[in-house]
């Protein structure tokens, strides 16, 4: 993270620097015409220029900073939305549960997602009741002989 924070206000200096060289550029051509003078042009270009260059940086960084920041929150919402609907995983484990299926690749999907909520740290909270699931799961296809997807079409 200490290297992405490095990146961004790297590039946001290039991107002021280059945008600031466009500007005293322009600044001192329109100095240039209103005065008629090279040497006053000149400088209130480069003081014009050197107020907003400094603006334009922090700005950016601040700017940068709010997204950043807006991004996270969002995350930290879908992850608070994921702990919150544990009874749509509680439905889905259970249905799949109740599958009854002759077909090799179903019973491995079902049973490895079975799996993999038993598996989940996050998920802890509702694992003795998916358990149950599982074992149901697993007793209903113990002595089931699968064929796979693949073996069924090649027959």
């Amino acid at each position: 993270m200490k290297h992405v924070k490095n990146l961004e206000w790297k590039e946001s200096l290039v991107k002021s620097l280059i945008y600031r060289f466009l500007t005293i550029f322009l600044g001192f051509l329109t100095a240039f015409f209103v005065t008629g003078s090279f040497i006053i042009a000149l400088g209130v270009a480069i003081l014009t220029e050197l107020v907003q260059f400094v603006f334009y940086f922090v700005y950016e960084i601040i700017w940068t900073n709010l997204i950043t920041r807006k991004r996270i929150i969002e995350e930290i919402r879908q992850t608070i939305d994921l702990q919150l609907n544990y009874n749509i995983i509680l439905e889905l484990a259970y249905q799949m549960s109740q599958i009854n299926t002759f077909v090799g690749d179903v019973y491995l999907s079902a049973r490895n997602f079975l799996k993999s909520i038993l598996e989940n740290e996050q998920l802890k909270s509702i694992r003795d009741e998916v358990s149950k699931y599982y074992h149901h799961f697993e007793y209903t296809h113990r002595n089931r002989e699968f064929t796979t997807y693949g073996e069924k079409l090649s027959e």
